[in-house]
C-alpha cells in the first residue's frame, strides 16, 4: 500500500491524532488506520504508553 493511500482510509471513530508526521494522520485530526495498537506492557503512566500502529509519513 503506497504511504498516499495508508492515510485515505476510513477514520476509526473517535480517535484523534496529533502526529501530523504519521502516514495514517488525516487532515480532520483523526486516525485513519484500520486499527491501532497501543503498545508497552509494562505502562503505569500515559507517558509510558505509545502507538505502535505509527508509521512514519513520506517525504516528513
Amino acid at each position: 500500500m503506497s504511504d498516499e493511500n495508508k492515510s485515505l482510509g476510513q477514520k476509526l471513530s473517535c480517535v484523534g491524532c496529533d502526529v501530523t508526521g504519521c502516514a495514517y494522520h488525516g487532515k480532520d485530526g483523526y486516525c485513519h488506520a484500520q486499527s491501532i495498537n497501543v503498545e508497552n506492557r509494562s505502562a503505569l503512566r500515559k507517558a509510558e504508553t505509545f502507538c505502535g500502529t505509527f508509521e512514519p509519513r513520506a517525504g516528513v
